[in-house]
């Protein structure tokens, strides 16, 4: 499922059979389609490495969601999972090092079951 507006689209994965990387990485080419293939590249390297932390370290619904940011040039990328334990502290390794490298910001909120890590990308004008 997706929703959203011009600045905000979001894509629900109702279970791990539903959403490959494949089918994820498909909705995100099509909602960048257009945009300098850099940018494309970079958000697919995110959006994927923190879809992947999600199917690794929860359990669905997994929601990402991308929130452009006209006034800064930027886009945040979440994705949200129901937590198969309880908050702990987190350490990043692979996927997450990249993560950090990749984009100006990111972090991990916690609520309950539920866990959030977004990424803020900013772009060159």
């Amino acid at each position: 499922m997706t929703a959203g507006n011009n600045n905000t689209v979001v894509l629900v994965v109702e279970d791990d059979d539903a959403g490959s990387v494949a089918d994820v990485a498909s909705w995100l080419h099509g909602r960048v389609d257009g945009w300098p293939a850099p940018d494309v590249l970079l958000i697919g390297v995110v959006v994927g490495e923190l879809f992947d932390n999600a199917r690794r370290h929860g359990s669905p619904p997994y929601v990402i969601e991308l929130v452009l940011d006209h006034w800064h040039e930027a886009l945040v990328v979440s994705v949200s999972d129901r937590a198969l334990h309880g908050p702990g502290p987190w350490w990043p390794a692979g996927g997450l090092l990249l993560v950090d490298a990749l984009s100006e910001r990111w972090g991990v909120e916690s609520q309950g079951r539920n866990t959030t890590v977004w990424a803020e990308i900013l772009f060159e004008s």
